[in-house]
């Protein structure tokens, strides 16, 4: 009978629970029923009419599905390629929502489309601008481009005209991107705005963050004081509203600031929250920061085998973070040259398609521009031609003058050297006649006289020589040095009679020329013939010309 009466109470119970079950499920269609039941679906949709459904959602008329988002993808397809604001902001609500249900790769590639359609429009007149900008911001930090990221979440804040938790948000995020640009005088500067708004507001969530990151910031640049009072605050806010992620890292940092003040009453406190604090937590950073400052706790205490355990827990748990963030960069930058790939090869099918039907026109054109370009390029080389000759006719007729000048100096010091040898033979034939006469002392004086005045006019004097050879490398250039590589061991007056012979002299010219008698001419022709090892005169004239 006992268990009649529990089989029927077990009934009864079953039927109430299934009964208010039911009721509660049809109250919730009533009061908010599926988009598929309260609107009447259509095949092709106007890009305002989808932007509606999509609001409407937003709004909460209806409950959300899960499938809601892909069959506004899905729609949304028939509109690629288009230009309008409109579409511009179906896209950004697409990505808003493919961001929440952390789909983060086809929300970006929506974002991007947005970018694409508002790049030369008045921001100020889209109604979803600081929004957008904020998202595409936070895309760009977590893909760590940080200074795309700055520009963003600076656009957004220009465009914001009220104090509001999305502004404190913006600030807060630009004093992470700063610290990451390493320019921690600005993000002080973003963090404190933040702050302040966040005060009057009396927002408490993100006093607290704020002082965290305002704790971190004061404790890199060593100013303990500050770090620990904006940590404390941090730490209360995160205890009191069971926010684990910041209270462990604020604790840590307390612990880190406790151990530098040797205040080792609060370091026993807050490793016992800590501790607290950290069981069953597997996130990565958090244990690398717990064990970083067990490491050190222990170490204080001079417990090394514990320090050295914690120490080795630590490096275990940043490896796997370093493996890990390595990992989502690499995804992270596949993903974007991907991206980049898919994008291209996009833009290339839409110019194709554009250019669908003007195929031909395009070739013409094409055809038309390189028979001109040729048309152009050869003006342009017979001009360069032209212009060629001239310059090779001027360079030519310059050093035609050139070469007339330097033969013409050349001939002319070979006939102040022909004076100046006749003058000496005069000399000397006068000398000559005075020695057979009478010698006395006016005599004596008189022949020194003209001595002197034959060693001052001696033929080719070392400055002589020097404009000689001078003047003969501009006509002959090379000649001396070929010469001499030819036969290394002649002398000064060898390779100048073979100088004299290569500017077509006589005998009788390069006897008046170097002072000496034909004779003596013919002696150093042969010297220098049996030199170069020639048989004949012709040969040894022959042989100099070629050199």
């Amino acid at each position: 009978m006992n268990q009649i009466k529990l089989l029927l109470i077990t009934l009864f119970t079953f039927c109430l629970v299934f009964c208010f079950s039911g009721f509660s499920q049809e109250s919730e269609v009533a009061v908010k029923p599926s988009f598929r039941d309260e609107i009447k679906l259509k095949d092709n949709y106007t890009e305002q009419e989808l932007l509606e459904l999509i609001n409407q959602q937003e709004k909460g008329l209806y409950k959300y599905e899960p499938n809601f988002i892909s069959y506004i993808v899905q729609k949304s397809e028939s509109f690629k390629g288009s230009n309008t604001l409109v579409y511009a902001e179906i896209c950004f609500r697409i990505a808003e929502r493919l961001t929440k249900i952390k789909k983060p790769y086809e929300a970006y590639e929506y974002l991007d489309a947005v970018s694409t359609i508002i790049e030369n429009k008045d921001f100020s007149l889209l109604p979803f601008a600081v929004d957008f900008f904020h998202l595409k911001g936070n895309y760009f930090y977590n893909f760590r481009r940080y200074k795309e990221s700055k520009e963003l979440l600076l656009k957004a804040l220009n465009l914001m005209n009220n104090s509001n938790a999305e502004k404190i948000n913006i600030l807060n995020t630009l004093g992470l991107v700063y610290r990451k640009l390493d320019d921690i005088d600005s993000s002080f500067y973003y963090f404190n705005s933040a702050l302040r708004i966040a005060k009057k507001s009396d927002i408490k969530h993100w006093i607290g963050i704020i002082n965290g990151n305002l704790g971190y910031n004061y404790f890199q640049i060593k100013d303990i004081i500050n770090s620990k009072k904006s940590l404390q605050i941090d730490q209360d806010f995160s205890l009191e509203s069971n926010q684990k992620s910041s209270a462990v890292l604020a604790t840590s940092f307390m612990i880190e600031i406790n151990l530098l003040e040797k205040n080792y009453e609060m370091l026993e406190l807050n490793m016992r929250i800590l501790d607290s604090l950290m069981v069953n937590v597997k996130d990565l950073l958090l244990n690398i920061s717990y064990y970083h400052v067990k490491t050190l706790y222990w170490d204080h205490l001079e417990n090394y085998e514990k320090a050295y355990e914690c120490h080795r827990k630590s490096i275990s748990f940043k490896d796997s973070s370093n493996m890990e963030y390595d990992e989502l960069n690499l995804q992270n930058m596949i993903f974007q040259i991907e991206f980049q790939k898919k994008k291209n090869e996009n833009d290339l099918i839409i110019e194709k398609e554009k250019r669908k039907g003007q195929f031909f026109y395009s070739i013409a054109i094409i055809f038309s521009v390189i028979i001109l370009a040729c048309i152009f390029i050869i003006y342009l080389l017979r001009k360069r031609k032209i212009y060629e000759r001239k310059i090779l006719g001027l360079e030519n007729e310059q050093f035609q003058t050139e070469l007339k000048r330097n033969e013409a100096e050349i001939t002319q010091i070979l006939k102040n050297l022909v004076k100046k040898n006749e003058i000496i033979e005069d000399l000397n034939k006068e000398i000559q006649k005075r020695e057979k006469m009478k010698n006395n002392l006016n005599l004596e004086k008189e022949k020194l006289n003209l001595h002197e005045k034959i060693n001052s006019l001696s033929l080719l004097t070392e400055n002589d020589l020097l404009v000689f050879k001078q003047l003969f490398d501009k006509i002959h250039p090379s000649f001396y040095d070929s010469l001499l590589t030819k036969c290394d061991d002649l002398t000064k007056s060898e390779a100048r009679l073979a100088m004299l012979i290569r500017l077509n002299l006589t005998s009788i010219e390069m006897s008046r020329i170097l002072g000496i008698s034909q004779d003596s001419v013919r002696k150093s022709n042969l010297r220098l013939r049996k030199k170069l090892s020639i048989d004949s005169q012709k040969e040894l004239v022959q042989f100099i010309k070629a050199v």
